[in-house]
């Protein structure tokens, strides 16, 4: 049979890769990952006796992550709802920092709600992005942040220090996911 004048369906559109995005600032997500990481190793590694000590890495840590989740969400295209997942975050570390001696109930509530909102939209947005080539990192941040807050919410009554290890974990891994984007990204980068 002849091929001539046969229709075929249009190939799928070709999926979003590294090559596609701007590498311009690679570096920045280089910085702020390990930025994290270490902000992470200290709340994971100093266990402080000052409550209020703890707060305020606790905030320093909200206030960090949320503006590299927020640069993430800019440059992977994440729209209004990785802004919102950022911003909420950094406001939760934010209150932390203007409070930093309020109950420990409150301080878990607070960044607890924040930290569960922030990663179901983050997870919401790679699931409804599978097409793009970090989607799987995004909804493991996304899921995992999610997680802490729930915990962090059904166990309220939790020392800051659970809290703060549970943060510096979550900031590690969100670091070195952000180190190796921008590195893949450098290498993409013109010279």
């Amino acid at each position: 049979m002849s091929d001539i004048g046969a229709s075929y369906p249009p190939p799928p559109p070709r999926p979003i890769e590294y090559e596609d995005m701007d590498s311009r600032g690679w570096w920045i997500s280089v910085l702020a990952g390990v930025a994290l990481v270490l902000l992470g190793l200290w709340l994971v590694t100093n266990l402080y006796d000052s409550v209020i000590v703890l707060a305020i890495l606790v905030g320093v840590s909200l206030i960090v992550g949320g503006f590299v989740e927020a640069a993430i969400a800019d440059d992977a295209g994440l729209g209004w709802a990785g802004w919102l997942a950022g911003g909420l975050t950094v406001a939760a570390g934010v209150a932390v920092l203007v409070w930093p001696d309020i109950t420990l109930w409150a301080l878990a509530v607070l960044a607890g709600a924040s930290l569960l909102v922030a990663g179901l939209l983050h997870a919401m947005w790679a699931v409804s992005r599978r097409e793009h080539p970090d989607w799987k990192p995004h909804l493991v941040i996304g899921l995992l942040t999610a997680l802490v807050g729930l915990v962090v919410l059904i166990w309220p009554d939790a020392t800051l220090l659970v809290l703060a290890l549970f943060l510096g974990i979550r900031a590690i891994v969100t670091g070195v996911i952000s180190v190796v984007v921008g590195l893949r990204l450098r290498t993409l980068s013109p010279a």
